[in-house]
């Protein structure tokens, strides 16, 4: 049997994908078991749309609550490629894996970037009370 691999996202359809992080399912190798959850994901995120229209509003709209929300799985990401650069020094990784390693160290800082424009606009845009 082979472990489940986490799949190539296409960006412009990034919906197919709602769920679990990536970096969650990616621990789970046995092959039904990741497309269990995967199916779970769409399941949950089908009835959040469905159900939506019960819940509080969100204060401020709800373009804002997914920027806020991207905003935090970018931080999210920003600490997994941090501590996957810090793998260098307190693991043993094959060649392969120490370039990709150095990679990811770079990509801190980029996504890093990427979180902080994003979350500056967030605040700069708040309404004044």
């Amino acid at each position: 049997m082979t472990a489940a691999v986490p799949p190539q996202l296409d960006p412009e359809h990034y919906e197919r994908y709602e769920g679990f992080r990536e970096t969650t399912l990616a621990f789970f190798t046995q092959p039904e078991d990741n497309l269990a959850l995967r199916g779970l994901g769409r399941l949950l995120f089908s009835m959040a749309l469905e159900c939506v229209r019960f819940w509080p509003v969100e204060p401020e709209g709800v373009f804002v609550q997914q920027a806020r929300a991207v905003v935090a799985d970018l931080r999210h990401l920003q600490g997994c490629l941090f501590q996957m650069d810090q793998e260098r020094v307190g693991s043993a990784l094959t060649a392969r894996e120490d370039g990709i390693s150095v990679v990811c160290g770079r990509l801190v800082r980029r996504v890093k970037a990427v979180a902080d424009s994003l979350e500056a606009e967030l605040v700069r845009s708040q309404p004044a009370e």
